[in-house]
């Protein structure tokens, strides 16, 4: 049984392998991936590398936003305080001073995240356009002061940290049993929303936050579905004012029910995808990687390839499924079942994920 520090491992390392395997495909056509890499699509890091030009496979701007909302949240919590949405605003800001733009530090000196002073942090990596809009605009959303009506996938791509912090600071008075589950509820769509206004643009994140945290905490062996079904419904009905609640319910639904058709081939998995649309908004992202989790749940390889090859936002439904899968199953299956040499960056994500854990000694 995968114990904590597999879980948050696996969870972290998972998502960045899933960013990296579907970053160098992430705006080529069905075809085209075909034609590069053959039937079955990419396959591992080294074909990503290669791709890319790059002596290892290089991760998007998902996984360093996805590094950048752990920081910002170990930040509040050795504070002495409950991280709350400010920690992540700092967090979200410091990055974007690694994309070029130090105006919204609060020191530009001495920045508070260590990341942020990382050359190797200071890659763009197709950066989305409203992130980067919505934190240059300088006022952080909220869930009923909206900065935009935008639903894309930006805001549930870097969510997985919030479900990690949940579970290791569960010793704490505020986070035990489910009071944790309700923070990281109220913890991640507050921090999708300081860039992505739309409701399906912070309600996907609350769902993958509460997946993530409750795969963590997994002690019995429920089957992931389980997890997902009862997230999704926990996070609806913490949000019921919201008519999108109950629409992503359903669509979370129909991603398990096709999950559990049979599916023999790539074109089998590629019209299930197609039907939950491309990614590129925060529903479908997250329910094209719950398909590709649950159609492949012991085989951690097949789900993140599931995951990646297709026509949409490749690498941050390759990401969430790794974190997904990753939280669920443990670090093991992610080390064996790609190179992870092959891997830029791997001891700052280490590093990251080792300091989230160590929350739980705070």
């Amino acid at each position: 049984m995968a114990n904590d520090k597999d879980r948050v491992w696996g969870c972290f390392i998972g998502g960045a392998v899933g960013d990296a395997l579907g970053y160098p495909i992430e705006f080529m056509k069905e075809d085209e991936i075909d034609s590069v890499f053959g039937p079955q699509g990419i396959q591992t890091l080294e074909q990503a590398a290669k791709l890319s030009h790059e002596p290892q496979a290089v991760f998007s701007d998902d996984t360093q936003m996805t590094l950048f909302t752990a920081a910002g949240l170990i930040y509040g919590a050795e504070q002495g305080r409950t991280p709350d949405s400010s920690d992540v605003w700092l967090a979200y800001r410091e990055w974007f001073a690694t994309q070029g733009n130090n105006t919204y530090l609060d020191d530009p000196a001495h920045p508070k995240l260590w990341l942020t002073s990382m050359d190797a942090m200071r890659h763009k990596r197709a950066p989305g356009n409203t992130c980067l809009y919505a934190i240059q605009g300088g006022v952080a959303g909220t869930i009923l002061e909206p900065v935009n009506n935008s639903k894309g996938c930006g805001g549930v791509m870097r969510a997985a940290p919030v479900g990690l912090v949940a579970h290791c600071l569960r010793g704490h008075e505020q986070f035990r049993n489910s009071r944790r589950y309700q923070w990281a509820t109220r913890m991640a769509s507050e921090s999708a929303a300081l860039t992505h206004g739309h409701p399906m643009g912070w309600l996907p994140a609350a769902v993958l936050a509460q997946i993530v945290a409750r795969s963590c905490a997994e002690e019995e062996n429920l089957p992931l579905s389980f997890i997902i079904e009862h997230s999704v419904r926990s996070v609806a009905a913490q949000y019921s004012t919201f008519p999108e609640a109950d629409v992503l319910v359903d669509m979370v639904m129909r991603a398990i029910e096709l999950s559990t058709l049979p599916h023999a081939t790539i074109e089998d998995d590629r019209a299930r995808i197609h039907e939950l649309g491309e990614g590129w908004v925060g529903e479908e992202a997250l329910c094209i990687a719950i398909y590709a989790a649950l159609s492949y749940i012991d085989d951690f390889a097949a789900a993140i390839r599931c995951a990646v090859n297709h026509w949409g936002d490749s690498d941050s439904t390759g990401a969430i499924c790794g974190n997904i899968l990753g939280a669920y199953q443990g670090f093991g299956v992610v080390r064996e079942s790609f190179s992870l040499l092959t891997l830029e960056q791997i001891d700052t994500l280490l590093k990251v994920a080792d300091d989230m854990i160590a929350l739980g000694e705070l």
